[in-house]
């Protein structure tokens, strides 16, 4: 993991300010929830983070990088939304293991790395279905392996809980802040 450091990061959507110089230092390994109502900037400065959105002002850095003008494959982030947008032709091993073999990573460790994320995330018996054949809860969680798989510097959750029944939803609470 890394640290995050936001400067007087600021973000306009032409005349309007939707997000107003905030300063927020996040050390390697700490977990921080952003809280507040819908509409007030939440998902726009994760975003922004990740480098899906344009930085209209202040500096954004991960680790002793600042990555304003990074794009954000290049920022080693993975960021998991609330709409979980999961490839429908592909099984959930492979939905998981897909950005990994991209990477060319050895067979060997993309099985590795999805069987440990499969067990966390209680997906093992799941792994050959396809999304279709999923609940809600179950495909956020794989859109969650998906995530926790590539091993990034930093993690973004966008609501990721939003699907999850109540116990599954402590539990994966328990499982984020581990990670």
């Amino acid at each position: 993991m890394a640290d995050v450091h936001l400067k007087q990061v600021v973000k306009h959507y032409g005349d309007t300010q939707v997000i107003h110089g905030i300063d927020l230092d996040i050390q390697d390994g700490e977990f921080v929830v952003l809280v507040g109502p819908s509409g007030c900037g939440k998902s726009t400065l994760l975003r922004m983070v990740a480098g899906l959105e344009e930085i209209t002002g202040g500096e954004v850095s991960i680790g002793d990088r600042v990555v304003n003008d990074l794009e954000p494959k290049d920022r080693d982030i993975a960021m998991v939304f609330q709409n979980y947008a999961l490839y429908p032709h592909m099984s959930v091993y492979d939905n998981m293991a897909y950005g990994l073999k991209i990477k060319g990573l050895p067979k060997a460790e993309i099985e590795k790395r999805v069987k440990m994320a499969a067990d966390l995330l209680q997906l093992s018996a799941l792994l050959e279905r396809r999304p279709r054949q999923l609940s809600g809860g179950q495909r956020q969680r794989v859109a969650m392996g998906r995530a926790i798989v590539r091993e990034p510097a930093v993690f973004l959750f966008d609501e990721p809980l939003s699907n999850l029944d109540a116990k599954l939803r402590v539990q994966m609470r328990v499982e984020i802040k581990r990670l």
